[in-house]
C-alpha cells in the first residue's frame, strides 16, 4: 500500500467481544470490511479466552482482566465456577453417531438453573459490568484511536464503547447485523436495560450502520437518528472459475449452515416434498454441510439415504462447494422468535447469490432474509411452512427462464450491495469522514 494512501487510514480501535483473527470462523464481517486496513492502524479490546482462529488481524490486542470489571476479584473467582453450571447439560456431538442420552441429576440441574438465571438473565452482566482501568487507559494512549467501532452485543461492550468516547473524545462507528437492542434478555427484567443503553450509544455515535434497507428504515423509525447502509461483502470473482455445469438427471440440493433453532425441520420439510415427487425420488439427493447434528435431529432425517451430512467447509472452499449445486436452499426458522430474525440477512445469502445457482429461500414472511429475496428478486421464495407450496417452486427452479431471471437479479443484487472492493471503499470513507470532522484526540 502507498504510504500516501496508508496515512489517510483513520487509526482503528474495535471494541468486539470475540477476538478477531486473520483466519477464524466467527468474525466473517469485521474481516472483510476491514482485511485491507493498515494492520498498524487497527487494533482491538475482546473479552475472548478461547481463541478460534489464527494469524494476527490486528496489530494490537487488549483482552478484558478482572481490573477491568467491577468486583474483578469476585468475578474470577466465580467465572469458571459459573460456566461450568452452564454447561451442566452439555452433550458433545458427532456426525452420524447414535444421539446419546443424557438424563441429568438433581444437583446437576439445580447448578444449570442457577447459571442460566446469572447468565441469560443479564444480571452477570449488570454485577460485573466493565470499567477503565489503568492498564486499558495504558493501552488506548499507547494506540492513539482516531475512531472506535463496536457492534455491542452486550452490556459491558456498550458501557465499555461509551466510556472510552466520552473519556478521550474519539467518535464511535456503531454497526449491528441484528435486532439484538430488542431481543437481548428480552425475556428478563434486565431487557428495559438493554434498550435504554443501547438507545444511548445509537445517539451518542458519529456514525450508525445498519444492515439491510428494512432495519435502516425500523431503526431510523425507532431512533430518530440517520443510519447509513451495510451489507455482507465478499469478492465475485473467486466464485466465477469455480462454476460448474449442472450433471443431467441429478439434481444435488445444498445447504451449508447451523441445524439449530429447529432449523432442520425446513430440511424435513424438503425431504418429504422429495419423497413425494417421483421425479425427484428417483433424482434428487439433499447434502448438508454443518458444523454438528443437534442430538434432537429427527432419525427419519438422521438415517434417510437422500440427505448426506458434511463438515461445514471453510469460507475459502465454499465457492467450489456452492459449484457443484444444481439448488442450493436457504432455510429460515418458523420457530424463531420474531425479534431475533425480523431484521437479519443470512450470512449465506450473498455468497449464494454469487455462485449464481437457483436459490430456494423457505421461511416466514417476517423474515429478514426472505424480505430481502422478495424484495430484490433473486430467489425462489416460499414464505409459510407448506409442503404444497415447497413443491409448486422447487419446480419452478426447472423452467429454465425463471431460473435465469432469478439470477439475472442476483448479479444485479450483488453489484449493487455485496461487491468487496465498493463496499470496502464505502465503509473507509464513512469512518475517514468522523475522523476528519472530529476536533478532539486521544491524549
Amino acid at each position: 500500500m502507498d504510504n500516501n494512501i496508508k496515512k489517510k487510514y483513520p487509526r482503528l480501535l474495535l471494541v468486539h467481544m470475540s477476538m478477531v483473527k486473520e483466519n477464524d470462523p466467527v468474525n466473517l464481517l469485521l474481516r472483510m470490511q476491514f482485511a485491507d486496513w493498515p494492520k498498524d492502524k487497527i487494533a482491538q479490546i475482546h473479552a475472548q479466552a478461547e481463541i478460534n482462529g489464527f494469524g494476527e488481524f490486528c496489530d494490537k490486542y487488549y483482552q478484558l482482566k478482572s481490573c477491568d470489571r467491577l468486583f474483578g476479584g469476585l468475578f474470577d473467582l466465580l467465572r469458571g465456577k459459573v460456566f461450568k453450571m452452564v454447561d451442566a447439560k452439555k452433550i458433545k456431538e458427532f456426525y452420524g453417531e447414535e444421539n446419546k442420552i443424557y438424563v441429568p441429576n438433581f444437583t446437576d440441574r439445580f447448578k444449570k438453573y442457577i447459571g442460566d438465571l446469572l447468565i441469560k438473565s443479564g444480571v452477570w452482566e449488570i454485577i460485573f459490568n466493565t470499567r477503565l482501568s489503568e492498564s486499558m487507559m495504558a493501552f488506548i494512549k499507547d494506540f492513539k484511536p482516531d475512531v472506535i467501532y463496536t457492534q455491542g452485543y452486550s452490556l459491558g461492550f456498550v458501557r465499555l464503547s461509551m466510556l472510552i468516547s466520552k473519556g478521550y473524545n474519539i467518535p464511535i462507528c456503531f454497526q449491528t447485523t441484528d435486532d439484538w437492542p430488542n431481543s437481548l434478555y428480552n425475556s428478563s427484567p434486565v431487557g428495559w436495560l438493554v434498550k435504554k443503553r443501547a438507545n444511548e450509544l445509537i445517539k451518542f455515535s458519529k456514525l450508525r450502520l445498519a444492515f439491510g434497507e428494512k432495519m435502516r428504515e425500523e431503526y431510523e423509525k425507532r431512533y430518530g437518528v440517520k443510519f447509513g447502509l451495510t451489507y455482507h461483502l465478499d469478492n465475485p470473482q473467486r466464485f466465477i472459475c469455480k462454476r460448474t455445469e449442472d450433471v443431467k438427471d441429478k439434481i444435488k440440493i445444498i445447504y451449508t449452515g447451523g441445524l439449530g433453532h429447529r432449523r432442520y425441520e425446513a430440511i424435513l420439510d424438503l425431504l418429504n416434498v422429495i419423497r413425494r415427487n417421483q421425479f425427484l425420488k428417483e433424482n434428487a439427493e439433499i447434502y448438508v454441510y454443518t458444523h454438528s447434528i443437534p442430538r434432537e435431529l429427527p432419525k427419519e432425517i438422521l438415517n434417510s439415504q437422500k440427505i448426506t451430512y458434511l463438515p461445514l467447509p471453510a469460507h475459502e472452499n465454499l465457492p467450489l462447494i456452492l459449484s457443484e449445486a444444481s439448488i442450493l436452499f436457504l432455510p429460515e426458522s418458523f420457530n424463531e422468535d420474531r425479534k431475533a430474525i425480523e431484521y437479519s440477512i443470512s450470512t449465506k445469502a450473498h455468497l449464494y447469490m454469487m455462485s449464481q445457482k437457483p436459490i430456494l429461500v423457505y421461511g416466514p414472511p417476517y423474515s429478514g432474509t426472505v424480505n430481502y429475496a422478495m424484495h430484490n428478486g433473486w430467489g425462489f421464495v416460499v414464505n409459510e411452512r407448506s409442503e404444497k407450496k415447497l413443491i409448486e417452486e422447487l419446480l419452478n427452479i426447472f423452467d429454465k427462464n425463471k431460473k435465469n431471471q432469478k439470477i439475472q437479479e442476483a448479479r444485479k443484487c450483488i453489484k449493487k450491495n455485496h461487491d468487496l472492493v465498493e463496499g470496502r471503499k464505502k465503509i473507509y470513507e464513512m469512518l475517514l469522514s468522523i475522523k476528519n470532522n472530529n476536533n478532539g484526540a486521544c491524549n
